[in-house]
């Protein structure tokens, strides 16, 4: 049977110490407000911790917490978590088939390449209106995965380390939230990423992922603030891109009512774009195949290019915009475009080819750049 335990330093209230001695299955603990040290870490069964301050950090857990490997659950709301050793806050082990719910929680790691949360087996992880801080949130190569993310924030922008690691197999989504520093994927994470409404620094995605993403900037003015590699699959709705889109290997990507700075399209990837707007510059290299209707290829003098293909790319282009601003449009090698134009900035576009004959172009009169 469930229990209720108030603990604290009233009269009526059990001693902390005293309380974990005598932690028993279903036991729902009330901590009242003051610093609860775990100086040798704490392994939690079917548990809740429950904070009884005003705000999180009303409630500090100094140490660490494990969920025990035949846990059916551990529950923590409106806690903070402190580790002061290089110990991961929370951890699910390997043989692991759990649940770890987080609510109004503030996680704080130890800003280096331990991870803040850690899952190594098989486990749900909810967090909803939590910090992380200082920390990666990381699912290990072994693990089996549900992550959800709700109105919550991890800030871990380290040059070296990913604020947000997903290896492993499984699912992840992530509503209305904030992602300070690198969301990677790997080359064997095999997962369905689902992102809406968010904010994100930069992503790198390996391995095969499945991209849902909707509503979502990307903060990051990197040339690629958005990798995409390997063998994933991507459909990409109404969301902004400071930096650049770079599309690799045999990526299958589909981008709707998007604002990208720079679109990069490389090896074989294939690309469907549909009412999206490219500000500064796009490039199509290798075998890469794209079909772009009514999108905006503009140009700035940052670039020589506004719009280039090269090697054996293809593109076929339906009701096109294209605004070079004193920039060039190159169609090499024996790449091929065929085309038409609804609006553009220029009266006659200048096209550096090698071969005239891969050009076909209708909407605007087109000449052969002399060399």
């Amino acid at each position: 049977m469930a229990r209720i335990i108030k603990v604290g330093a009233g009269g009526d209230e059990l001693d902390w110490h005293r309380a974990l001695k005598d932690l028993r299955a279903d036991d729902v603990i009330m901590l009242e407000p003051g610093f609860y040290e775990l100086p040798q870490g704490l392994t939690l069964t079917d548990i809740t911790f429950k904070g009884m301050g005003s705000s999180p950090e009303d409630t500090t857990i100094l140490g660490y917490i494990g969920v025990s490997e035949n846990s059916r659950f551990v529950n923590l709301e409106n806690l903070c978590i402190n580790t002061i050793t290089d110990n991961n806050s929370l951890m699910i082990p390997y043989n692991a088939d759990s649940y770890l719910s987080l609510r109004n929680c503030i996680i704080k790691g130890t800003n280096t390449d331990t991870a803040a949360i850690a899952v190594n087996g098989k486990a749900t992880l909810e967090l909803y209106s939590t910090k992380v801080l200082n920390g990666s949130i990381s699912m290990y190569a072994a693990s089996d995965f549900r992550l959800e993310m709700n109105d919550s924030y991890v800030d871990y922008p380290s040059d070296e380390f990913c604020a947000l690691a997903l290896e492993g197999k499984g699912t992840a989504i992530i509503n209305n939230s904030r992602v300070r520093g690198a969301t990677n994927t790997f080359e064997d994470t095999n997962m369905e990423l689902d992102i809406n409404n968010s904010q994100l620094d930069y992503m790198l995605l390996r391995g095969q992922t499945w991209l849902n993403m909707l509503n979502t900037s990307l903060s990051s003015f990197e040339d690629a603030c958005l990798y995409i590699g390997d063998s994933c699959w991507s459909n990409i709705v109404g969301s902004s891109f400071n930096g650049g889109v770079y599309l690799d290997s045999e990526t299958r990507t589909i981008i709707q009512n998007c604002k990208i700075n720079r679109l990069m399209v490389v090896d074989k990837s294939k690309l469907t774009m549909t009412n999206t707007e490219v500000v500064a510059h796009a490039d199509f290299q290798d075998n890469t195949v794209a079909d772009v209707t009514r999108g905006s290829f503009n140009g700035n003098m940052d670039y020589e290019y506004f719009l280039a293909l090269d090697g054996h790319a293809k593109l076929s282009g339906h009701n096109l915009v294209l605004n070079s601003n004193d920039s060039q449009l190159a169609i090499k090698e024996d790449a091929k475009i065929n085309a038409n134009v609804l609006l553009s900035d220029q009266t006659s576009l200048e096209i550096e080819c090698d071969n005239p004959n891969n050009v076909k172009i209708m909407g605007v009169q087109w000449t052969v750049r002399k060399k």
